[in-house]
């Protein structure tokens, strides 16, 4: 079979755009579809292809051999990068073998990440490279995108839809006492947008929420751990910000800890979907209203303002604490939900 045939055929199972491919595996147009390069042959069969030309070097023809030789070692010193990913949690969830050694190893990964080389990584995952942690962040996304049902569907957006939807997820009145995860994924859904929850690696701090696309269905995924009903909805927010206003495919990686997000040089494009995300939650004059009354550390502050505001109270807490006007250590946290 050869490249081209290769390519549509993966196109087809996996639901992958061709700017998606080229991507995944760091080669221009041109090397790929119209020269098929070398480089990007050996990158198409490391992310896509298959073992058995490299499963036995003590078979075969000389030349055949001595490739296979000469490939393995090229392999081997991608290891220092590799070993990075969380191999042994890989291993015992029975995605790479547990056998894999040297350059199997590596070729385990890159088939795992569907990457062609360490470009290929850079250009796709590239939004995790501001964390401490990209193998680790970039194989738990790449987790989900497994357990995302691929579509060849458009995605088109309703605007109007998502914002009222979104606008519902931050009342208090009705959500307050429930299941809000389980809410918001009907809610999206409803929508086009596929909203997952995927078990972290122990190996790494744990993200509060990543976006990205999958084909052409746009997904937001967080962990399974518990993190409070307002910065759960502010990571929400965010995301979504991206699919509204970023026709670009646009990803993010939002990071679990203050100390993380701080160390981060935000673009324009984080920011507008970060200031975005604040606004919907409470707005400026809210937040002035709030403020301005004087008596926000009262308990019984927070909760008329909630009920005036139709907003959940955890969220009025956040903003105070965000604004620097109460401590994050404070009795008002009891206004936060876990969810």
């Amino acid at each position: 079979m050869s490249l081209k045939d290769s390519i549509k055929r993966v196109q087809r199972k996996e639901h992958i755009t061709q700017d998606e491919l080229l991507r995944r595996l760091g080669c221009s147009r041109s090397s790929l579809m119209e020269t098929a390069s070398v480089e990007a042959q050996n990158a198409f069969q490391l992310a896509f292809g298959n073992d058995s030309a490299y499963r036995d070097n003590s078979g075969g023809t000389p030349d055949r051999t001595h490739t296979a030789s000469c490939e393995d070692k090229n392999l081997e010193k991608f290891l220092p990068w590799i070993r990075k990913f969380p191999i042994r949690a890989l291993q015992n969830m029975g995605l790479i073998p547990v056998t894999a050694k040297g350059a199997s190893l590596v070729r385990a990964v890159f088939r795992f990440m569907q990457i062609g080389n360490i470009a290929g990584f850079e250009n796709y995952y590239g939004f995790t490279l501001h964390s401490a942690n990209p193998q680790t962040h970039a194989a738990w996304i790449r987790l989900g995108e497994l357990r995302v049902k691929q579509s060849n569907v458009v995605f088109a957006p309703d605007h109007n839809a998502i914002l009222s939807g979104l606008k519902f997820l931050r009342t208090n009145s009705i959500l307050h006492r429930r299941n809000i995860r389980k809410i918001a994924c009907e809610v999206l859904h409803n929508c086009g947008i596929e909203v997952i929850e995927v078990e972290p690696f122990l190996t790494a701090s744990t993200p509060t929420c990543a976006f990205y696309w999958r084909g052409d269905r746009p997904v937001i995924q967080f962990p399974t751990t518990p993190i409070d009903d307002s910065k759960f909805l502010e990571a929400l927010f965010h995301a979504v910000a991206h699919l509204l206003y970023h026709p670009k495919r646009t990803s993010c990686l939002q990071l679990g800890t203050l100390a993380q997000c701080a160390a981060i040089v935000r673009s324009s494009i984080e920011t507008e979907a970060e200031k975005f995300a604040q606004d919907m939650l409470l707005s400026e004059a809210e937040e002035c209203e709030l403020i301005c009354c004087g008596h926000f550390a009262e308990p019984r502050c927070i909760q008329y303002f909630s009920g005036l505001f139709h907003v959940r109270p955890g969220i009025l807490v956040e903003r105070l604490q965000q604004q620097g006007k109460i401590r994050r250590r404070t009795p008002l946290n009891d206004f936060k939900i876990a969810v």
